[in-house]
């Protein structure tokens, strides 16, 4: 059985450099990746389109509409979460060293990362054993929890339609970004509310949810909530958000 066991050891390293092969590949600064990233080539080509897409739209040379199209016809638009090591394989994802301490340890080591989506429906990034994305907890008109997948690190400014806004920056691009409850995403221009975001008290069902699907104990630092103003039902509605560093 000599040979099964080398076998095991060959795989195993082959494995091995092909994981840390793959966050490797920053060295090498590719057109279209950001800076002191894990950036493939082709996700630096797939990222720089993005970006002249986003200069079309706002110079008014590429309307929404066609905008949307393309992004879902192609790639879609970058989402910031966190990831695994081994999420360094996937396609279309850039990540860099976390600045979060408790991010920083061995034996649960995260990165963030963004990685361009379509959309974040459930049925669609539960299969992702290596990413994890954000989450806001929201309670509807009946008092029901809403658990809405969002970008890394953001708050919506407003909810109009069961859709919720974020202001997104890239590149000193800005850009509006609609959530859809059920995960579609739909690039946007530039909006303001009179009503901003204000600190609001966690329902104790949000915090007991939080804790419940954080990706572990020590994943996140805190958590916070904000009262998001709803256009539509003219009222606000409290949402929590959890805090991992940055």
């Amino acid at each position: 059985m000599l040979w099964f066991r080398h076998f095991v050891l060959l795989s195993f390293a082959l494995w091995t450099t092909f994981v840390h092969g793959a966050l490797e590949y920053s060295k090498i600064e590719h057109a279209g990746c950001p800076e002191n990233a894990y950036c493939q080539k082709v996700t630096g080509e797939i990222r720089q389109k993005w970006l002249n897409q986003l200069d079309d739209f706002k110079s008014g040379k590429l309307n929404e509409t066609k905008l949307n199209a393309e992004l879902q016809k192609e790639y879609g638009l970058p989402i910031s979460n966190w990831a695994a090591e081994e999420a360094s394989v996937l396609p279309r994802i850039i990540m860099w060293d976390s600045p979060c301490p408790q991010h920083k340890k061995e034996a649960s080591k995260f990165y963030i990362s963004e990685i361009f989506r379509k959309n974040l429906k459930d049925s669609e990034i539960k299969d992702y054993t290596t990413l994890y994305f954000a989450k806001a907890i929201g309670v509807d008109a009946n008092k029901k929890l809403i658990t809405l997948t969002i970008p890394r690190g953001e708050i919506p400014i407003f909810i109009e339609n069961n859709e919720y806004y974020f202001l997104r920056e890239d590149e000193g691009k800005y850009y509006g970004l609609l959530v859809g409850r059920e995960g579609s995403l739909k690039v946007t221009k530039i909006q303001n509310v009179k009503e901003l975001p204000k600190d609001a008290v966690c329902l104790k069902e949000q915090i007991d949810t939080f804790l419940r699907e954080a990706p572990s104990p020590t994943f996140y630092q805190g958590y916070h909530c904000k009262d998001v103003w709803d256009k539509t039902k003219k009222a606000y509605t409290t949402m929590l958000f959890g805090w991992s560093c940055n």
